[in-house]
Protein backbone atom coordinates (compact mmCIF):
# COMPACT_ATOMS: atom_id res chain seq x y z
CA UNK A 1 0.00 0.00 0.00
CA UNK A 2 2.83 2.31 0.85
CA UNK A 3 4.39 1.65 -2.53
CA UNK A 4 1.12 2.24 -4.28
CA UNK A 5 0.62 5.53 -2.41
CA UNK A 6 4.04 6.72 -3.39
CA UNK A 7 3.38 5.74 -7.01
CA UNK A 8 -0.02 7.47 -7.05
CA UNK A 9 1.48 10.52 -5.40
CA UNK A 10 4.21 10.62 -8.00
CA UNK A 11 1.69 10.49 -10.87
CA UNK A 12 -0.42 13.17 -9.19
CA UNK A 13 2.56 15.50 -8.91
CA UNK A 14 3.55 14.75 -12.48
CA UNK A 15 0.01 15.39 -13.74
CA UNK A 16 -0.22 18.71 -11.89
CA UNK A 17 3.18 19.74 -13.23
CA UNK A 18 2.10 18.84 -16.74
CA UNK A 19 -1.12 20.81 -16.41
CA UNK A 20 0.83 23.78 -15.10
CA UNK A 21 3.16 23.58 -18.08
CA UNK A 22 0.20 23.47 -20.44
CA UNK A 23 -1.42 26.47 -18.73
CA UNK A 24 1.79 28.46 -18.82
CA UNK A 25 2.51 27.53 -22.46
CA UNK A 26 -1.01 28.16 -23.76
CA UNK A 27 -1.64 31.70 -24.99
CA UNK A 28 -4.47 33.75 -23.56
CA UNK A 29 -7.74 33.68 -25.53
CA UNK A 30 -6.93 37.12 -26.94
CA UNK A 31 -3.42 36.00 -27.95
CA UNK A 32 -4.79 32.81 -29.52
CA UNK A 33 -7.26 34.88 -31.53
CA UNK A 34 -4.49 37.23 -32.62
CA UNK A 35 -2.44 34.27 -33.85
CA UNK A 36 -5.30 33.22 -36.12
CA UNK A 37 -6.38 36.65 -37.33
CA UNK A 38 -6.04 36.83 -41.11
CA UNK A 39 -5.57 40.28 -42.60
CA UNK A 40 -5.31 41.71 -46.08
CA UNK A 41 -1.93 43.35 -45.64
CA UNK A 42 -0.18 40.35 -44.09
CA UNK A 43 -1.88 37.31 -45.63
CA UNK A 44 -4.05 38.13 -48.66
CA UNK A 45 -2.04 40.76 -50.54
CA UNK A 46 0.92 38.38 -51.19
CA UNK A 47 -1.46 35.81 -52.70
CA UNK A 48 -3.06 38.39 -54.99
CA UNK A 49 0.32 39.76 -56.06
CA UNK A 50 1.53 36.33 -57.11
CA UNK A 51 -1.62 34.90 -58.66
CA UNK A 52 -4.00 37.71 -59.63
CA UNK A 53 -2.23 40.99 -60.43
CA UNK A 54 -0.93 39.86 -63.82
CA UNK A 55 -4.48 40.41 -65.10
CA UNK A 56 -6.14 42.46 -62.34
CA UNK A 57 -4.12 45.66 -62.76
CA UNK A 58 -4.14 48.69 -65.07
CA UNK A 59 -3.82 47.44 -68.67
CA UNK A 60 -3.91 43.87 -67.42
CA UNK A 61 -7.12 43.00 -69.24
CA UNK A 62 -9.31 42.06 -66.26
CA UNK A 63 -12.40 44.11 -65.34
CA UNK A 64 -11.08 45.37 -62.00
CA UNK A 65 -7.80 46.01 -60.19
CA UNK A 66 -6.90 43.81 -57.21
CA UNK A 67 -3.89 45.69 -55.85
CA UNK A 68 -4.78 47.86 -52.88
CA UNK A 69 -7.15 47.14 -50.01
CA UNK A 70 -9.54 49.74 -51.44
CA UNK A 71 -9.48 47.85 -54.77
CA UNK A 72 -10.08 44.45 -53.21
CA UNK A 73 -12.54 45.05 -50.35
CA UNK A 74 -15.70 45.45 -52.52
CA UNK A 75 -14.93 42.14 -54.25
CA UNK A 76 -14.07 40.10 -51.13
CA UNK A 77 -17.06 37.74 -51.20
CA UNK A 78 -16.79 37.28 -54.97
CA UNK A 79 -13.09 36.41 -54.56
CA UNK A 80 -13.97 33.82 -51.94
CA UNK A 81 -16.69 32.29 -54.12
CA UNK A 82 -14.56 32.12 -57.27
CA UNK A 83 -11.45 30.75 -55.57
CA UNK A 84 -13.37 28.09 -53.61
CA UNK A 85 -14.52 26.47 -56.87
CA UNK A 86 -11.12 27.15 -58.53
CA UNK A 87 -12.59 29.33 -61.26
CA UNK A 88 -10.00 31.96 -60.38
CA UNK A 89 -7.20 32.24 -61.05
CA UNK A 90 -7.97 30.42 -64.32
CA UNK A 91 -5.84 27.27 -64.03
CA UNK A 92 -7.75 24.08 -64.64
CA UNK A 93 -5.16 21.28 -64.42
CA UNK A 94 -6.32 18.45 -62.15
CA UNK A 95 -4.04 18.52 -59.11
CA UNK A 96 -4.49 14.79 -58.40
CA UNK A 97 -3.54 13.38 -61.79
CA UNK A 98 -0.27 13.32 -63.68
CA UNK A 99 2.55 15.84 -63.85
CA UNK A 100 2.25 18.80 -61.48
CA UNK A 101 5.28 20.96 -62.22
CA UNK A 102 4.50 23.81 -64.63
CA UNK A 103 6.07 27.16 -65.35
CA UNK A 104 4.17 30.28 -64.23
CA UNK A 105 1.58 28.27 -62.32
CA UNK A 106 -0.70 30.84 -60.58
CA UNK A 107 -3.00 28.30 -58.95
CA UNK A 108 -3.77 28.47 -55.25
CA UNK A 109 -3.07 25.77 -52.69
CA UNK A 110 -5.88 24.40 -50.54
CA UNK A 111 -4.36 26.31 -47.61
CA UNK A 112 -4.41 29.61 -49.52
CA UNK A 113 -8.04 29.10 -50.54
CA UNK A 114 -8.95 28.39 -46.91
CA UNK A 115 -7.04 31.50 -45.82
CA UNK A 116 -9.05 33.68 -48.23
CA UNK A 117 -12.28 32.17 -46.92
CA UNK A 118 -11.25 32.77 -43.32
CA UNK A 119 -10.39 36.39 -44.12
CA UNK A 120 -13.74 37.06 -45.82
CA UNK A 121 -15.74 35.35 -43.07
CA UNK A 122 -13.99 37.57 -40.50
CA UNK A 123 -15.20 40.69 -42.29
CA UNK A 124 -12.19 41.16 -44.61
CA UNK A 125 -10.05 43.16 -42.14
CA UNK A 126 -7.32 45.36 -43.54
CA UNK A 127 -4.66 44.80 -40.87
CA UNK A 128 -1.52 46.78 -40.17
CA UNK A 129 -0.44 48.89 -43.18
CA UNK A 130 3.18 48.19 -42.19
CA UNK A 131 2.61 44.50 -43.06
CA UNK A 132 1.79 45.32 -46.71
CA UNK A 133 4.41 43.83 -49.06
CA UNK A 134 6.16 46.15 -51.54
CA UNK A 135 4.09 46.81 -54.64
CA UNK A 136 4.81 44.43 -57.49
CA UNK A 137 6.56 46.23 -60.32
CA UNK A 138 5.21 45.74 -63.84
CA UNK A 139 6.87 46.73 -67.08
CA UNK A 140 5.86 50.23 -68.09
CA UNK A 141 3.89 50.67 -71.28
CA UNK A 142 1.98 48.19 -73.33
CA UNK A 143 4.19 45.09 -73.12
CA UNK A 144 4.89 42.87 -70.11
CA UNK A 145 7.98 41.42 -71.84
CA UNK A 146 9.64 44.86 -71.73
CA UNK A 147 10.61 46.92 -74.75
CA UNK A 148 10.22 44.61 -77.78
CA UNK A 149 12.91 44.17 -80.41
CA UNK A 150 10.24 43.84 -83.09
CA UNK A 151 6.49 44.51 -83.33
CA UNK A 152 4.49 43.24 -86.31
CA UNK A 153 0.96 44.55 -86.90
CA UNK A 154 -1.78 42.53 -88.53
CA UNK A 155 -4.19 43.96 -91.12
CA UNK A 156 -7.10 45.94 -89.65
CA UNK A 157 -10.49 44.22 -89.47
CA UNK A 158 -13.90 45.75 -88.86
CA UNK A 159 -16.18 43.64 -86.70
CA UNK A 160 -19.84 44.56 -87.01
CA UNK A 161 -21.92 45.39 -83.94
CA UNK A 162 -24.21 42.41 -84.45
CA UNK A 163 -23.03 39.55 -86.62
CA UNK A 164 -22.59 35.80 -86.65
CA UNK A 165 -19.60 34.21 -84.96
CA UNK A 166 -16.90 34.86 -87.59
CA UNK A 167 -14.15 32.48 -88.53
CA UNK A 168 -12.30 34.86 -90.82
CA UNK A 169 -10.14 32.52 -92.88
CA UNK A 170 -6.68 33.58 -94.03
CA UNK A 171 -5.90 37.30 -93.83
CA UNK A 172 -3.25 39.21 -95.79
CA UNK A 173 0.27 38.64 -94.39
CA UNK A 174 2.52 41.29 -92.83
CA UNK A 175 6.29 41.40 -93.56
CA UNK A 176 8.54 41.10 -90.52
CA UNK A 177 11.18 43.31 -92.15
CA UNK A 178 14.00 40.98 -91.03
CA UNK A 179 16.99 40.59 -93.35
CA UNK A 180 18.66 37.82 -91.27
CA UNK A 181 17.32 34.76 -89.49
CA UNK A 182 16.57 35.53 -85.83
CA UNK A 183 15.41 33.37 -82.92
CA UNK A 184 12.55 34.26 -80.57
CA UNK A 185 13.14 34.52 -76.82
CA UNK A 186 9.66 35.76 -75.87
CA UNK A 187 6.48 36.79 -77.63
CA UNK A 188 3.38 38.69 -76.58
CA UNK A 189 0.22 39.22 -78.62
CA UNK A 190 -2.31 41.98 -77.99
CA UNK A 191 -5.60 42.98 -79.52
CA UNK A 192 -5.62 46.70 -80.39
CA UNK A 193 -8.74 48.85 -80.82
CA UNK A 194 -8.56 51.66 -83.39
CA UNK A 195 -10.51 54.84 -83.97
CA UNK A 196 -11.81 55.98 -87.36
CA UNK A 197 -8.42 57.49 -88.19
CA UNK A 198 -6.62 54.23 -87.49
CA UNK A 199 -5.11 55.46 -84.21
CA UNK A 200 -4.89 53.18 -81.19
CA UNK A 201 -7.51 53.75 -78.51
CA UNK A 202 -5.94 53.72 -75.07
CA UNK A 203 -7.70 51.61 -72.41
CA UNK A 204 -8.37 54.77 -70.38
CA UNK A 205 -10.23 56.28 -73.32
CA UNK A 206 -12.15 53.06 -73.88
CA UNK A 207 -13.22 53.20 -70.23
CA UNK A 208 -14.42 56.80 -70.35
CA UNK A 209 -17.99 55.67 -69.72
CA UNK A 210 -17.00 53.24 -66.99
CA UNK A 211 -18.09 54.71 -63.62
CA UNK A 212 -15.26 53.03 -61.73
CA UNK A 213 -12.77 54.37 -64.24
CA UNK A 214 -10.49 51.34 -63.96
CA UNK A 215 -12.16 48.66 -66.05
CA UNK A 216 -10.81 49.49 -69.49
CA UNK A 217 -12.02 47.38 -72.38
CA UNK A 218 -12.81 44.41 -70.20
CA UNK A 219 -15.45 46.47 -68.33
CA UNK A 220 -17.01 47.44 -71.65
CA UNK A 221 -16.75 43.92 -73.10
CA UNK A 222 -14.75 45.15 -76.10
CA UNK A 223 -12.47 42.16 -76.64
CA UNK A 224 -13.47 40.80 -80.05
CA UNK A 225 -10.59 38.46 -80.98
CA UNK A 226 -11.08 35.00 -79.54
CA UNK A 227 -8.09 33.40 -81.21
CA UNK A 228 -5.67 33.73 -84.10
CA UNK A 229 -3.11 31.35 -85.57
CA UNK A 230 0.00 33.45 -86.28
CA UNK A 231 2.83 31.90 -88.33
CA UNK A 232 6.16 33.03 -89.80
CA UNK A 233 6.44 31.96 -93.44
CA UNK A 234 8.65 32.52 -96.46
CA UNK A 235 7.83 31.77 -100.12
CA UNK A 236 9.67 28.45 -99.77
CA UNK A 237 7.32 27.33 -96.98
CA UNK A 238 4.19 27.17 -99.09
CA UNK A 239 4.43 23.39 -99.51
CA UNK A 240 4.30 22.98 -95.72
CA UNK A 241 0.74 24.24 -95.50
CA UNK A 242 -0.72 27.03 -93.34
CA UNK A 243 1.54 26.24 -90.37
CA UNK A 244 4.74 26.89 -92.31
CA UNK A 245 8.06 25.08 -91.92
CA UNK A 246 9.07 23.11 -88.83
CA UNK A 247 11.06 25.31 -86.45
CA UNK A 248 9.57 28.56 -87.70
CA UNK A 249 7.56 30.72 -85.30
CA UNK A 250 3.96 29.63 -84.85
CA UNK A 251 1.53 30.44 -82.06
CA UNK A 252 -2.19 30.12 -81.46
CA UNK A 253 -3.07 33.30 -79.59
CA UNK A 254 -6.24 33.10 -77.52
CA UNK A 255 -8.15 35.48 -75.31
CA UNK A 256 -6.62 35.79 -71.86
CA UNK A 257 -3.21 34.48 -72.87
CA UNK A 258 -0.15 35.96 -71.19
CA UNK A 259 3.26 36.45 -72.76
CA UNK A 260 5.12 33.30 -73.85
CA UNK A 261 8.77 32.75 -72.89
CA UNK A 262 10.71 30.03 -74.72
CA UNK A 263 13.56 28.04 -73.12
CA UNK A 264 16.98 29.19 -74.23
CA UNK A 265 17.84 25.70 -75.51
CA UNK A 266 14.90 25.60 -77.94
CA UNK A 267 15.01 27.52 -81.21
CA UNK A 268 11.95 29.26 -82.63
CA UNK A 269 12.96 30.98 -85.83
CA UNK A 270 11.83 34.16 -87.55
CA UNK A 271 13.41 33.66 -90.98
CA UNK A 272 14.89 36.42 -93.10
CA UNK A 273 12.39 37.90 -95.58
CA UNK A 274 9.52 36.24 -93.70
CA UNK A 275 5.96 37.40 -93.25
CA UNK A 276 3.50 36.73 -90.46
CA UNK A 277 0.32 35.07 -91.68
CA UNK A 278 -2.97 35.26 -89.78
CA UNK A 279 -4.81 32.03 -90.37
CA UNK A 280 -8.12 31.26 -88.65
CA UNK A 281 -8.77 34.73 -87.23
CA UNK A 282 -11.75 34.27 -84.97
CA UNK A 283 -13.90 37.32 -84.11
CA UNK A 284 -16.98 37.87 -81.95
CA UNK A 285 -19.38 40.80 -82.19
CA UNK A 286 -19.79 42.82 -78.96
CA UNK A 287 -22.78 45.08 -79.64
CA UNK A 288 -20.93 47.94 -81.28
CA UNK A 289 -18.83 48.19 -84.41
CA UNK A 290 -15.13 47.71 -83.65
CA UNK A 291 -12.00 48.27 -85.73
CA UNK A 292 -9.33 45.91 -84.50
CA UNK A 293 -5.74 44.87 -85.14
CA UNK A 294 -3.52 42.19 -83.61
CA UNK A 295 0.02 43.25 -82.63
CA UNK A 296 2.74 40.63 -82.12
CA UNK A 297 5.77 41.76 -80.08
CA UNK A 298 9.05 39.81 -80.01
CA UNK A 299 12.10 39.74 -77.78
CA UNK A 300 14.89 38.18 -79.86
CA UNK A 301 18.08 36.31 -79.04
CA UNK A 302 21.27 38.13 -80.11
CA UNK A 303 22.48 37.58 -83.64
CA UNK A 304 24.70 34.51 -83.78
CA UNK A 305 22.65 32.58 -81.19
CA UNK A 306 22.41 28.86 -82.02
CA UNK A 307 19.83 26.67 -80.22
CA UNK A 308 20.40 23.11 -79.06
CA UNK A 309 17.12 21.92 -80.61
CA UNK A 310 14.47 23.34 -82.91
CA UNK A 311 10.85 23.44 -81.81
CA UNK A 312 8.29 21.57 -83.88
CA UNK A 313 4.53 21.83 -83.77
CA UNK A 314 1.41 20.27 -85.13
CA UNK A 315 -2.20 19.85 -84.11
CA UNK A 316 -3.01 16.37 -82.77
CA UNK A 317 -6.63 15.74 -83.65
CA UNK A 318 -7.05 12.15 -82.54
CA UNK A 319 -8.13 11.29 -86.12
CA UNK A 320 -11.65 12.57 -85.40
CA UNK A 321 -12.24 15.60 -87.62
CA UNK A 322 -15.58 15.49 -89.44
CA UNK A 323 -16.75 12.38 -87.57
CA UNK A 324 -17.12 14.26 -84.27
CA UNK A 325 -20.67 13.86 -82.95
CA UNK A 326 -21.99 15.94 -80.00
CA UNK A 327 -25.70 15.25 -79.37
CA UNK A 328 -28.08 18.04 -78.37
CA UNK A 329 -29.04 18.62 -74.75
CA UNK A 330 -26.59 16.18 -73.14
CA UNK A 331 -24.17 17.26 -70.44
CA UNK A 332 -21.64 14.40 -70.15
CA UNK A 333 -20.57 13.30 -73.62
CA UNK A 334 -17.29 11.38 -73.99
CA UNK A 335 -15.18 11.13 -77.12
CA UNK A 336 -11.61 9.93 -77.57
CA UNK A 337 -9.00 9.50 -80.27
CA UNK A 338 -5.38 8.51 -80.83
CA UNK A 339 -2.27 10.15 -82.27
CA UNK A 340 0.92 8.15 -82.97
CA UNK A 341 4.39 9.70 -82.80
CA UNK A 342 6.69 8.50 -85.55
CA UNK A 343 9.74 10.18 -83.96
CA UNK A 344 11.02 10.57 -80.39
CA UNK A 345 9.99 13.89 -78.87
CA UNK A 346 9.91 16.14 -75.83
CA UNK A 347 6.37 17.41 -75.25
CA UNK A 348 6.93 20.96 -73.97
CA UNK A 349 3.30 21.90 -73.28
CA UNK A 350 -0.14 20.51 -72.57
CA UNK A 351 -2.79 22.48 -74.45
CA UNK A 352 -6.34 21.14 -74.72
CA UNK A 353 -8.42 22.70 -77.48
CA UNK A 354 -12.13 22.04 -77.63
CA UNK A 355 -14.88 24.60 -78.32
CA UNK A 356 -17.79 26.11 -76.43
CA UNK A 357 -19.29 22.79 -75.31
CA UNK A 358 -15.88 21.49 -74.19
CA UNK A 359 -15.83 20.38 -70.54
CA UNK A 360 -12.65 18.41 -69.82
CA UNK A 361 -9.67 16.82 -71.57
CA UNK A 362 -7.01 14.27 -70.60
CA UNK A 363 -3.95 13.00 -72.42
CA UNK A 364 -2.49 9.55 -71.84
CA UNK A 365 0.76 8.15 -73.20
CA UNK A 366 0.68 4.52 -74.39
CA UNK A 367 4.31 3.49 -74.80
CA UNK A 368 5.64 1.00 -77.37
CA UNK A 369 5.58 -1.87 -74.84
CA UNK A 370 1.91 -1.02 -73.99
CA UNK A 371 2.77 0.56 -70.64
CA UNK A 372 0.44 3.50 -69.99
CA UNK A 373 0.89 6.82 -68.20
CA UNK A 374 -1.78 9.48 -67.68
CA UNK A 375 0.17 12.66 -68.33
CA UNK A 376 -2.45 15.26 -67.39
CA UNK A 377 -6.13 16.13 -67.16
CA UNK A 378 -7.69 19.58 -67.13
CA UNK A 379 -11.14 21.09 -67.09
CA UNK A 380 -11.86 23.25 -70.12
CA UNK A 381 -13.42 26.70 -70.48
CA UNK A 382 -13.49 28.12 -74.02
CA UNK A 383 -13.34 31.65 -72.62
CA UNK A 384 -10.05 30.82 -70.83
CA UNK A 385 -8.05 28.58 -73.13
CA UNK A 386 -4.83 27.83 -71.27
CA UNK A 387 -1.37 26.67 -72.32
CA UNK A 388 0.29 24.62 -69.56
CA UNK A 389 4.08 24.79 -69.94
CA UNK A 390 5.99 21.97 -68.27
CA UNK A 391 9.09 22.62 -66.22
CA UNK A 392 12.03 21.59 -68.40
CA UNK A 393 13.04 18.59 -66.30
CA UNK A 394 9.56 17.00 -66.29
CA UNK A 395 8.44 17.71 -69.87
CA UNK A 396 7.40 14.24 -71.11
CA UNK A 397 10.03 12.32 -73.04
CA UNK A 398 8.18 10.20 -75.57
CA UNK A 399 9.89 7.43 -77.57
CA UNK A 400 9.05 6.82 -81.22
CA UNK A 401 5.92 4.75 -81.51
CA UNK A 402 4.24 6.32 -78.48
CA UNK A 403 0.49 6.67 -78.96
CA UNK A 404 -1.11 9.72 -77.35
CA UNK A 405 -4.63 8.91 -76.22
CA UNK A 406 -6.81 12.05 -76.26
CA UNK A 407 -9.90 11.89 -74.03
CA UNK A 408 -12.51 14.66 -74.09
CA UNK A 409 -15.81 15.37 -72.38
CA UNK A 410 -18.47 17.80 -73.61
CA UNK A 411 -21.47 19.55 -72.06
CA UNK A 412 -23.97 20.57 -74.74
CA UNK A 413 -26.77 21.27 -72.28
CA UNK A 414 -28.43 24.26 -70.64
CA UNK A 415 -26.05 23.89 -67.68
CA UNK A 416 -23.14 25.11 -69.83
CA UNK A 417 -23.35 28.94 -70.09
CA UNK A 418 -21.05 28.97 -73.14
CA UNK A 419 -23.50 26.94 -75.26
CA UNK A 420 -25.80 29.34 -77.11
CA UNK A 421 -28.47 26.83 -78.11
CA UNK A 422 -28.33 23.36 -76.50
CA UNK A 423 -31.13 22.19 -78.80
CA UNK A 424 -28.60 21.97 -81.63
CA UNK A 425 -26.44 18.95 -82.45
CA UNK A 426 -22.78 19.83 -82.83
CA UNK A 427 -20.17 18.51 -85.21
CA UNK A 428 -16.62 19.38 -86.24
CA UNK A 429 -16.10 22.99 -87.30
CA UNK A 430 -14.05 26.14 -86.89
CA UNK A 431 -16.75 28.33 -85.34
CA UNK A 432 -17.05 28.41 -81.55
CA UNK A 433 -20.60 27.10 -81.91
CA UNK A 434 -19.15 24.02 -83.63
CA UNK A 435 -16.68 21.80 -81.82
CA UNK A 436 -13.24 20.19 -81.99
CA UNK A 437 -11.01 17.62 -80.32
CA UNK A 438 -7.44 18.87 -80.55
CA UNK A 439 -4.26 18.75 -78.55
CA UNK A 440 -1.95 21.63 -79.57
CA UNK A 441 1.42 20.97 -77.91
CA UNK A 442 4.79 22.52 -78.64
CA UNK A 443 7.04 19.59 -79.50
CA UNK A 444 10.78 19.15 -79.79
CA UNK A 445 11.44 16.22 -82.15
CA UNK A 446 14.68 14.29 -81.55
CA UNK A 447 16.91 11.76 -83.20
CA UNK A 448 17.25 8.40 -81.43
CA UNK A 449 20.70 9.42 -80.14
CA UNK A 450 19.35 12.74 -78.84
CA UNK A 451 16.47 10.94 -77.16
CA UNK A 452 18.79 8.51 -75.37
CA UNK A 453 21.00 11.40 -74.26
CA UNK A 454 17.97 13.23 -72.81
CA UNK A 455 16.78 10.06 -71.06
CA UNK A 456 20.21 9.58 -69.52
CA UNK A 457 20.11 13.08 -68.04
CA UNK A 458 16.68 12.62 -66.44
CA UNK A 459 15.38 11.09 -63.20
CA UNK A 460 13.38 7.98 -62.32
CA UNK A 461 10.28 8.72 -64.38
CA UNK A 462 12.28 9.25 -67.54
CA UNK A 463 14.37 6.14 -66.86
CA UNK A 464 11.14 4.17 -66.73
CA UNK A 465 10.09 5.59 -70.08
CA UNK A 466 13.47 4.90 -71.69
CA UNK A 467 13.39 1.24 -70.65
CA UNK A 468 9.97 0.49 -72.10
CA UNK A 469 11.26 -1.61 -74.99
CA UNK A 470 13.29 -3.77 -72.57
CA UNK A 471 10.35 -4.79 -70.38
Amino acid sequence: MRTASKRSGFWMVSMLAGLAAVVLAAPSPAAAQAQHDVTFTKDIAPILQRSCESCHRPRGGAPMNLITYQDVRPWARAIKARTEVREMPPWFVDKNIGIQHFKDDPSLSDEEIALIGQWVDAGAPRGNPADMPPARQWAAGKWTIGEPDLVVESPIATVEAVAADWFGGINPPTPTGLTNDRYVKAVEVKEVLLDDDGLEIEPAAAAADDKAGDGGRAALNLFVVHHAVITAMTPNDESDGPLGAAGNFNITHELGQNATYFPDWVGIKLPADSVLTYDRMHYHSVGQEVRVRVDTAFKLHPEGYEPKYMQGFGAQSGAFDLELDIPAGEEDIFRDGFHRLSRPAIMMTFEPHLHSSGKRMCIEAIYPNNAREMLNCADYNHNWVKVYVYEDDVAPLLPAGTVLHLLAWYDNSESNPRVLDPRNWKGWGNRSIDDMLYHLPRMVYLTEDQFEAEVASRGVRQQFVSSQDQQ
